[in-house]
C-alpha cells in the first residue's frame, strides 16, 4: 500500500468520525431545545394557576427538565471537545496526505525524466512509459486541486400550504436553464478542468444527506423556491411542497463533509440562513428579498465562470454583481456574501490561483 493510498484511507476515516459525532450532537442539541420548551411551558402555567398542587406539579417539573437540560448540555460539551481534537488529527492527516502526494508527483516527474533521458530504450516503449507518467500526474494534480459543485434542485407544484396554514402560490422556476448556463459558463472558463458540476433534480428532503455525501461537494449550490421566513421549499414523497426549516438545514450543513467550503442559497428571502451557516463554513451567499429568474440565471453563471478563472470569492461575487448591472436587472442588492468569522474574502480562493 503506497503511501497516499494510506494517508487517503485515514482522511476519510478521520472524515467519517467528525460526521458521525456531530450527528450523535445533534441529539443533545435536540434535548437542550425541547428542555428548554417543556421549562418555558411550565413557567407560564405556574406563573398563572392558582392550585397550590398545580403549581408544585410545575416546580418539579421544571427541576426535572434543567437536570436533564443540564446534562444534556455537558454531553454537547464532551462532543464538542471530541470533535475539536478529531479535527485537528483531520489536519494532521490532510498535511501528510498533501506531502505524500508532492512526493510521489516529484517521484513521477523523476522517473519520467530519467526514462526521456534514456537513449537505449526503444522508441515505442519510450513512448509509452512517457504516456503512462504523464497519465499519473494529470491525476495526482486533478486529485489535489479538483473541486465539486454539487447543484440541488427542487421545483415542486406552485400552490401549497405553508406551515401556518396559509395558501401559497409560485410560479415554477427555470431551475434547467439556470444548471445550462453554470454548466457553460465552467466550461468557457480557465479553470474548467479543475471543476467538476454535478446536478440533481426533484430534490426530496430526505435526499440531501444522499447526494451530499455521493459528491462529497466543496460548493453547495441550492435553487428553487423559498419563504419569506426563511425556509427553503423541497418535495416530499408525493413530490408536494415540503419546507425545510433554517435551523435543520443549518444543522445539515453542520453534518456535511468537511470539505464543504461554499453554500449558494439561490433562492428567494435566503440571505438569513446564509448568514447562520458561515458559522460552520468559510463562506455562504443569500438572497435578502425575492428574485427573478433572470438575476439568478445572470448572478450564478457569473459566479462559477470568475470562481473557474481562478478569481477570489470576493472578486467573483463582485463580477456577479457587475453583471447583473451590465444586463440592466435591478436586483444588484439582492444578493448577500457572508464569511466565517476571521476570514476575508479576498483571500478564499476555491480552484487554484495559478
Amino acid at each position: 500500500m503506497s503511501l497516499v493510498t494510506m494517508y487517503e484511507s485515514s482522511v476519510r476515516r478521520k472524515r467519517d468520525e467528525i460526521s458521525r459525532l456531530k450527528t450523535d450532537r445533534v441529539k443533545y442539541v435536540n434535548i437542550v431545545s425541547n428542555c428548554s420548551k417543556k421549562i418555558l411551558t411550565a413557567t407560564k402555567q405556574a406563573n398563572s394557576t392558582k392550585s397550590s398542587s398545580t403549581f408544585k406539579s410545575r416546580m418539579n417539573e421544571i427541576d426535572r427538565e434543567n437536570k436533564k437540560k443540564t446534562e444534556a448540555e455537558k454531553k454537547i460539551a464532551e462532543y464538542d471537545k471530541k470533535i475539536a481534537n478529531k479535527e485537528k488529527e483531520l489536519l494532521r492527516e490532510e498535511q501528510r496526505l498533501s506531502k505524500a502526494k508532492d512526493d510521489k508527483y516529484k517521484q513521477i516527474e523523476h522517473q519520467r525524466k530519467l526514462a526521456l533521458d534514456n537513449l537505449s530504450l526503444d522508441l515505442s516503449i519510450q513512448r509509452e512509459n512517457q504516456n503512462n507518467l504523464i497519465k499519473e500526474v494529470n491525476k495526482l494534480k486533478e486529485a489535489k486541486e479538483k473541486i465539486n459543485i454539487l447543484f440541488i434542485a427542487s421545483n415542486p407544484d406552485i400552490e401549497f400550504i405553508d406551515d401556518d396554514g396559509n395558501s401559497v402560490q409560485q410560479q415554477k422556476l427555470k431551475l434547467e436553464k439556470e444548471a445550462r448556463e453554470i454548466h457553460e459558463s465552467i466550461q468557457k472558463s480557465l479553470k474548467r478542468d479543475s471543476i467538476s458540476f454535478e446536478t440533481r433534480w426533484a430534490t426530496r428532503v430526505t435526499d440531501l444527506l444522499q447526494f451530499i455525501n455521493e459528491v462529497n461537494p466543496t460548493i453547495l449550490h441550492f435553487s428553487g423556491h423559498g419563504t419569506s421566513d426563511g425556509k427553503l421549499v423541497f418535495q416530499d414523497n408525493n413530490d408536494k411542497p415540503k419546507l425545510l426549516s433554517m435551523e435543520a438545514l443549518v444543522e445539515l450543513i453542520n453534518a456535511s463533509s468537511n470539505n464543504l467550503r461554499l453554500v449558494v442559497l439561490n433562492n428567494c428571502f435566503s440571505s438569513i440562513i446564509s448568514e447562520k451557516i458561515v458559522d460552520n463554513i468559510e463562506a455562504s451567499i443569500g438572497m435578502n428579498s425575492s428574485i427573478g429568474d433572470q438575476a439568478a440565471i445572470v448572478f450564478a453563471s457569473q459566479l462559477y465562470s470568475s470562481i473557474g478563472f481562478g478569481l477570489s470569492l470576493e472578486k467573483a461575487f463582485q463580477q456577479a454583481i457587475v453583471s447583473l448591472k451590465l444586463y440592466e436587472i435591478p436586483e444588484d442588492q439582492t444578493p448577500q456574501l457572508y464569511v466565517s468569522e476571521g476570514i476575508e474574502a479576498k483571500n478564499i480562493y476555491l480552484v487554484t490561483k495559478n
